[in-house]
């Protein structure tokens, strides 16, 4: 099997019109610098798709993810029925992981295009504060950071 030291989803295009039950996306998979995939989710509540070039790289892909480390439940609403156990990392949880950190990305650089926004340690999960008379600026967020 070959061995892993790099891989990254990139490209992503998320089509948040179709996303319903999951995030609809297409992007390509990464190992070592080299494309081994084309991924995709439907957005309709199914697993991520992903058609490798190499079947011994896909082995490889899923070994590797299954090494990782367990993810643990940081959402509020599954802690508070009782979901405490860390949740198994395969491939397809990885994909969805990676696409979860690019809307993440996506989404703050959309909010603070024009405006400064700041999460305090006094804020609950998700909550933040926008100050739409500060525009961003790295100078502003240092001087926020003080």
């Amino acid at each position: 099997m070959p061995n892993i030291n790099t891989v990254e989803l990139k490209g992503v295009k998320i089509a948040a019109n179709m996303s319903e039950e999951t995030i609809a996306f297409t992007g390509s998979l990464y190992i070592n610098g080299q494309k081994v995939a084309d991924c995709k989710n439907d957005g309709q509540g199914g697993s991520n798709f992903a058609r490798f070039t190499d079947r011994e790289l896909e082995q490889a892909f899923h070994a590797y993810c299954e090494g990782l480390p367990p993810e643990p439940i940081t959402d509020a609403w599954a802690l508070e029925r009782g979901f405490t156990d860390p949740l198994p990392m395969d491939a397809d949880l990885w994909l969805s992981l990676e696409v979860g950190k690019v809307e993440d990305a996506r989404y703050w650089k959309r909010k603070c295009s024009k405006t400064m926004c700041v999460i305090l340690k006094s804020h609950e999960d998700g909550q933040y504060t926008q100050y739409k008379a500060w525009p961003y600026s790295a100078a502003a967020a240092a001087e926020v950071r003080k």
